[in-house]
């Protein structure tokens, strides 16, 4: 297994403009990592002469770019903004493409918009729409050469349940969609109803896990869940892709390098 990271790691950074696309790749390359994973929220901008340098860093510092992500919803009431999302997506395809990323993570969305009073009737009036757009989507993936991986992303997400995520892979129907493994999805935020079998299930279509940390303890493990018993899932599944850490806590600076000094040392292991 390879060991990546993705730039969300380091969203409060963006925010408050300590740290840009440029210097985070450089700090990937200082913590040892073998690749970066590009979200399209964190572009400053795609003019040709940014993307170029971006890349070229990229390249000269010996690192890879394994997939970029796009935050997309097809779960927004309005058709205009569902079809914007749709479109978006369809525009970072070939972007992800030029990159050279085998993959682009998609999101398929929040019914309701977060509202538990909305979650079920919107979840069950927009989901043959959001099956629809990502059936046009593998097509032109498909068509680019780039593999569609969808995240099981929660907070009353079409995703839900590991049981939603697979039928929404079963009813898209292409082998150009599959699976971005969050962890921390199944294992913190819906625990109740997925847990640690519900990442066993998954990992038949898993092209790329989001390793996931909340808080980290001084020997770079995450408290909320158990990295032992997800490398032995990994290991079981003879998972070789790649782990791109997804920091979710509040001191980015200190946490982050520690979880990927982690997950180094347990690959060594593992």
């Amino acid at each position: 297994m390879k060991i990546g990271m993705s730039s969300w790691s380091y969203h409060p950074l963006f925010q408050s403009k300590e740290m840009d696309q440029l210097s985070w790749v450089k700090h990937c390359k200082e913590l040892g990592l073998d690749g970066v994973e590009l979200l399209d929220i964190h572009f400053p901008s795609l003019n040709r002469e940014y993307v170029t340098s971006l890349k070229k860093l990229i390249a000269d510092l010996g690192l890879e770019i394994p997939i970029c992500s796009v935050s997309s919803d097809f779960g927004k009431a309005d058709p205009g903004a569902r079809m914007e999302s749709e479109k978006l997506v369809e525009k970072w395809i070939p972007i992800a493409n030029w990159f050279g990323a085998k993959m682009l993570r998609v999101l398929a969305g929040w019914p309701g918009q977060h509202d538990p009073a909305k979650y079920e009737a919107e979840k069950q009036r927009l989901w043959p729409e959001m099956i629809q757009c990502l059936q046009r989507l593998s097509k032109k993936a498909e068509d680019a050469g780039v593999m569609l991986v969808l995240e099981n992303h929660n907070h009353l997400g079409f995703t839900k349940t590991v049981d939603d995520l697979f039928r929404i892979l079963d009813e898209v129907g292409s082998d150009w969609l599959r699976i971005c493994l969050d962890t921390g999805d199944y294992l913190v935020d819906t625990a109740e109803v997925n847990g640690y079998a519900a990442l066993e299930k998954a990992m038949i279509y898993t092209m790329m896990v989001h390793a996931k940390f909340y808080q980290v303890d001084e020997t770079g493990r995450d408290k909320k869940q158990d990295w032992d018993k997800i490398f032995k899932i990994l290991d079981q599944a003879r998972y070789d892709g790649y782990l791109s850490i997804e920091y979710e806590g509040k001191n980015p600076k200190l946490e982050a390098p520690m979880a990927a000094k982690f997950l180094a040392e347990k690959t060594l292991m593992s």
